[in-house]
Order: structure tokens, then C-alpha cells, then sequence
């Protein structure tokens, strides 16, 4: 074979690759991969004893941007760099695993997922295999919200931050060797504080574009990329090295037990994962100590080894478990989902990654790359047709196939989305003039979309009455008084001082709060002065309590039993028991509070304790807590019927 040196820019895969500059193993760092994958896998199965476990994700970019890096820079400064070379190795690293995996994932998920689940599912593949799945997820979900156990590749945004790194990077040191190699450290440099304070700015923007977007990401594996600078000292001093190793092994494991989902992540905290794993492989990089022997310990080894299959295959295991299972006992579902995590992630990386990664004879370049290029397009045919048929639904009945529709169920009417309710998308976030009652006596609704599902029945209380209603409610913003909460849009401030303000001037014959379940209790004691205050000049408050609610969407609930031969609808065990201790605490709250009236929903529309989850086949809810039609009805009418009884 003809290894003759070839220039910087060169592209020939059979000229360049045997000359390129290998790393030398360092088990210190498949020690750090252990740390990270376990955190991230103990983490998606429950452990709740590990809040910030999904952290193992940043100590995973230092890794890569440190060893793509050094790999990089080594090629680049001995002229054997070759970007079809670079591509080459990170395909037999990560393309055959990921193909096998979303392969399989595909077979299980065509076997448990309902239609508009598939549907979704054939998407993310999609984007999946054009390395896109970031951003198909950052437009789809909060990576921390409800529903994530329904997207089976959800982790792949990881995966795609990666490849989208590798894209650009290599062409960038390219750029900067030819036309000023000095000026490189200095630019990675600028770089990596440009997207850190970005990463930052984008946490009081769009917190969802900061944690899943390349630009707002790119400084970990940035600081990996200034560790593998030529220019790069590490300690030879064994007490520096161990105490450095110690440090960042430290900083690694108190923000995998002191960050949490609601911490302002990534942004400036991600540093504390990332100095940690920057620390570990600085400290460890020259001299043996007793902590690297301990990171390089055979457990340690055999995780760091298994690390890549393991994180493809753990988060399959979790959301196609919990959709067809439900809920298992935590600790059977923590204990049982690690050990056949392992197991399948061992058989991924001895069966799958290893042949490709060590059989060069058999797995050539060209074969390699046909392989992957057959495969790629094989997923994307099949997600593209996932697509078109909607998910697939020949697989179910028709009952079921009719209750999966009801993903796709418009609210809108019923709430009155986007005019009356503010919804998170609009531009303008202001209450609209015909949602304001011109008449007298008038009966104002205020609160969140659990209370202006209720408009529509009210409305129709009201009419044989003479009550004029309006409606003030915003998406999940409960109605505060003087005081913002986490996790509600920034717009509730404002909608909830319009509201205080209107009825102050305006004063209605009734005031209907709902929503109010949702507040702490400093936001209910603001909350309770005020209505005393409202109360006080002749209004009558009515309080609406919390509605059923479900941790499954209610078509699911009663697919999932159609499926296992069960026909009941009524809600039982699946009712959430916050429902019923929070409508308990409201009751006794509001009895003591004159002028206020307390209509608990479930004793006015369940008298016999059991609510159903349809009525006539209808479902009642068309998610987990919000009426379609025949809800309204069902639950929106004896309701509405206490609003005006005095």
C-alpha cells in the first residue's frame, strides 16, 4: 500500500488513514466515561438520589472535544490531515452502533406506540439520521417537561451537537493553519467565551434553544479543544495530578447531586461539570496516581468501554418500558433498567462496534461507507413513510386508531386559544376587547386553561340569567397577585395585573378564579388579600378547583387497557392523588374566607367519588388534565350550574 505523506488538505482516504496521528489509550478517561454514562443512565431510570445525573452529557463533550481535538491537531502539524480520513473514523466510530440501535428501536417502538406517537417517532428518525435530531427536539419538547418518555430518541440531541461539531471544527482548524496558524489558540479561545456567554443570555430567552442548540453548547466541547492545544502544559508533579484529578472528580459528582432539572442549565453552571471533567483530564493527562488507578479499575473500564452503546441503548429501554408498562415500582424499574441496559449495551459494543471498529479487511472504507449510506437512507425511507401514513395506524383497531386521534384534538374552540386565552405563541400577548363583558351584572373568569375550559358552560349558565361574561386566562399562569412564580410564562405578570386592575374598576357581580391549585403557598396568602379586598366591595368570588388529572393522556389510559382486554372507564387508580389532597386542602382553605364560594369539581361533577375518562365512547380529556367537548358537558355544566347558585 502507498503511504506516502500527502498534503494538509488532502482527501484520500487510502493515502492518509495509515498515517494517521494515533492517540495514545488513556484509561483515565474511560474512568471519566463511566462517571458520565452512569450518572445519565442512573438518572433517566429514576434515581432521584442524583438530581443532576443528565450532566454526565457535558462531561461527555469535554471528552470528545478534547480527544477530536488532539487527534486533530496532531494530523494537522505532521501534514497528514485529511478531512475524508476524519470522516471515515468518526463514521466506524459512531455510525454502526447507531444504525443497529435506531434499527431495533424502530422494530419495538412499531410494536408499543400508538399512532400519533409513531408518527412523531418516524420524525425524529428522520431527523436522527441527518444528524438533526437537536434541533427536531428543541422544536417538539422540553427536555424536562412531561410527555419525553413517548420520544424513544429523544438523547440523540447529543449525539447531533457532536456530529454538527465535527462538520464545522475540522474545516475551521483547516482554515486557520493556512491563513494564520498562531492566531488559533486565540480563536478557539474567543470562541468558547462567546458561546458560554450566549449559552447564558439564551437561559432568560429561550431556555429550550440554550440546552439543545450547537451555538449555545459548543463551549464544553471548546474547553476540551484548549486542553488539546500544543501549547497545553499538564502537571508532572504526582501530589498536582492527584489533587487535580480529585477536584474535578469532586466538581463532577456535587453537580450530579446538586443541580436539578430546575436549575438554570446550561449557561454559566454547565462549567461546573465541564471544569470537572477538564481538571480530570488535565490532572491525569502526564502522571499515574492513585486516583487515575481508581478511574482506570476494571469496572471503571468496562462502562467507559460499553459508554457509547450504553447511552444508546439506556433511553429506548426507559421510554418504551414506561409507555407500555406505566408505572413500575421505582426501584424494580431503577435496578432492572440498569442491569439490561448493560447488557444490551455490552452486546452492542462487542457485536456491533468492535467488528466494524477492529475489522479493516472486512470493513474497507468503501464497504464501510455503502453500509452506512444503505442503512441512512433505509431509516429515512422508513421514517418519510411513518410520516405519510400518520404513524402507521393499520396496527390498531379502529376503537383504538379513533382514540389516538385525539392527539390532534383542537382545543382552541373550547378555551378560546389565542383570543381569549394567551397562549405562549403570541406575539402580542394582550387581552382582546371582545373578551371583556360590556354589560352589567357581569361574571369575570380568571386564571389559567384549567379554568377557561370552563368558559363555554358558563357562558351558557349565564345566558337565561342576564350575566354578561368575560374571560381573563393565559396559559399556565394561575392567577398571582404581585408575584411571579417558576416555570410560568413571562406574560402572566402582566395579564394578572390587567385582571387586578379590571376588576378593580369594573367590579362584576362574580369573579371566578381557577388555576389557583397550581400556587405556592406565599402566591395563595397574596392571593387570598386580594380577594378579600375584591370580596370586600361586593364581589362575589367563586373558586374553581383542580380538575381530574391523569400522568397518561386519557385516550392512551383507555387505549393502553382496550389493548389488554380491559373496557372500564372510570378513572380509578390512574387519577392523580394530588387532585384529591389539593381539592381537600382548597376546601377547608377557602370555608374559612367569607364573601368566597368553593365548587370542588370532583364532588359536583364525580357525587360518587369516581370520575369517568369517557362518556359514550367519548373521551373526556383529550390530554392529561384539559375537556374536550364532551368533557365540558360532563364536567363544565353542574359546575357552571354552582357558579350561579348562591
Amino acid at each position: 500500500m502507498d503511504c506516502r505523506p500527502v498534503p494538509r488538505a488532502g482527501t484520500s482516504l487510502r493515502a492518509c488513514s495509515p498515517l494517521h496521528h494515533r492517540l495514545a489509550y488513556r484509561s483515565h478517561i474511560d474512568g471519566l466515561r463511566a462517571i458520565a454514562v452512569l450518572g445519565v443512565v442512573l438518572y433517566h431510570f429514576g434515581a432521584n438520589w442524583l438530581p443532576g445525573g443528565f450532566i454526565g452529557v457535558d462531561v461527555f463533550f469535554v471528552i470528545s472535544g478534547f480527544l477530536i481535538s488532539r487527534s486533530i491537531f496532531g494530523d494537522v502539524a505532521d501534514g497528514s490531515f485529511s478531512l475524508a480520513g476524519f470522516y471515515e473514523r468518526r463514521i466506524r466510530r459512531i455510525a454502526p452502533a447507531f444504525l443497529v440501535v435506531t434499527a431495533v428501536t424502530a422494530v419495538f417502538a412499531s410494536l408499543v406506540l400508538l399512532p400519533h406517537e409513531m408518527l412523531i417517532f418516524g420524525r425524529s428518525v428522520f431527523w436522527s439520521v441527518i444528524a438533526m435530531a437537536n434541533v427536531f427536539f428543541f422544536n417538539r419538547v422540553n427536555y424536562f417537561g412531561p410527555g419525553v418518555h413517548e420520544l424513544p430518541l429523544l438523547h440523540y440531541w447529543s449525539l447531533a451537537v457532536e456530529e454538527q461539531f465535527y462538520l464545522i471544527f475540522p474545516a475551521l482548524i483547516l482554515v486557520l493553519q493556512r491563513v494564520g496558524a498562531r492566531a488559533m489558540p486565540w480563536v478557539i479561545w474567543l470562541l468558547l467565551v462567546a458561546s458560554l456567554a450566549s449559552s447564558q443570555a439564551m437561559l432568560w430567552h429561550d431556555p429550550s434553544a440554550a440546552y439543545f442548540l450547537l451555538p449555545f453548547r459548543a463551549f464544553e466541547l471548546l474547553i476540551g479543544s484548549v486542553l488539546a492545544l500544543p501549547s497545553m502544559r499538564f502537571p508532572r508533579r504526582p501530589d498536582i495530578s492527584a489533587a487535580a484529578v480529585l477536584a474535578g472528580s469532586g466538581l463532577i459528582l456535587a453537580g450530579m447531586l446538586l443541580i436539578t432539572s430546575k436549575s438554570p442549565f446550561p449557561g454559566l453552571l454547565a462549567l461546573v461539570p465541564c471544569l470537572g471533567a477538564g481538571l480530570v483530564i488535565w490532572g491525569g493527562e502526564n502522571t499515574p496516581t492513585w486516583p487515575t488507578r481508581l478511574l482506570g479499575s476494571r469496572p471503571m473500564l468496562f462502562y467507559g468501554a460499553i459508554s457509547y452503546s450504553l447511552y444508546l441503548v439506556h433511553w429506548p429501554i426507559v421510554s418504551l418500558t414506561s409507555e407500555w408498562l406505566g408505572d413500575v415500582e421505582p426501584v424494580r424499574f431503577l435496578i432492572g433498567g440498569v442491569i439490561a441496559s448493560t447488557l444490551l449495551g455490552y452486546l452492542s459494543y462487542r457485536f456491533v462496534e468492535q467488528p466494524f471498529r477492529r475489522n479493516r479487511v472486512l470493513f474497507t472504507p468503501k464497504v464501510l461507507v455503502g453500509l452506512t449510506l444503505a442503512a441512512t437512507v433505509c431509516l429515512a425511507v422508513f421514517g418519510q413513510y411513518t410520516i405519510k401514513t400518520k404513524g402507521l395506524p393499520g396496527r390498531f383497531s379502529p376503537e383504538i386508531q379513533d382514540l389516538a386521534s385525539y392527539a390532534f384534538y383542537n382545543t382552541d374552540p373550547i378555551m378560546r386559544t389565542g383570543q381569549c386565552l394567551i397562549a405562549f405563541y403570541q406575539a402580542d400577548p394582550k387581552v382582546k376587547p371582545e373578551c371583556l363583558p360590556m354589560q352589567k351584572p357581569a361574571a369575570m373568569v380568571w386564571g389559567s386553561s384549567h379554568v377557561a375550559q370552563f368558559i363555554g358552560a358558563i357562558q351558557e349558565a349565564a345566558k337565561p340569567l342576564g350575566y354578561a361574561v368575560g374571560q381573563i386566562t393565559g396559559a399556565a399562569c394561575p392567577p398571582m397577585v404581585g408575584s411571579d412564580a417558576p416555570g410560568i410564562f413571562p406574560f402572566c405578570l402582566p395579564l394578572n395585573a390587567f385582571a387586578l386592575n379590571w376588576i378593580e374598576e369594573n367590579k362584576p357581580a362574580i369573579l371566578v378564579i381557577g388555576g389557583v391549585d397550581a400556587l405556592d403557598p406565599k402566591a395563595l396568602g397574596n392571593l387570598d388579600k386580594a380577594i378579600a379586598e375584591i370580596s370586600a366591595r361586593g364581589t362575589r368570588v367563586v373558586v374553581i378547583g383542580p380538575v381530574p388529572a391523569y400522568a397518561r393522556t386519557v385516550p392512551k389510559l383507555l387505549a393502553r387497557r382496550l389493548q389488554a382486554g380491559n373496557r372500564d372507564t372510570l378513572a380509578g387508580a390512574d387519577l392523580e392523588p394530588k387532585v384529591v389532597s389539593d381539592d381537600r386542602r382548597l376546601a377547608e382553605h377557602f370555608a374559612a374566607m367569607p364573601g368566597v364560594s368553593y365548587i370542588s369539581v370532583l364532588r359536583a361533577a364525580c357525587p360518587t367519588g369516581q370520575c369517568p375518562l369517557s362518556v359514550d365512547g367519548k373521551p373526556l380529556q383529550f390530554d392529561g388534565s384539559h375537556f374536550t367537548k364532551a368533557g365540558v358537558d360532563f364536567f363544565g355544566r353542574p359546575v357552571a350550574r354552582l357558579v350561579f347558585e348562591r
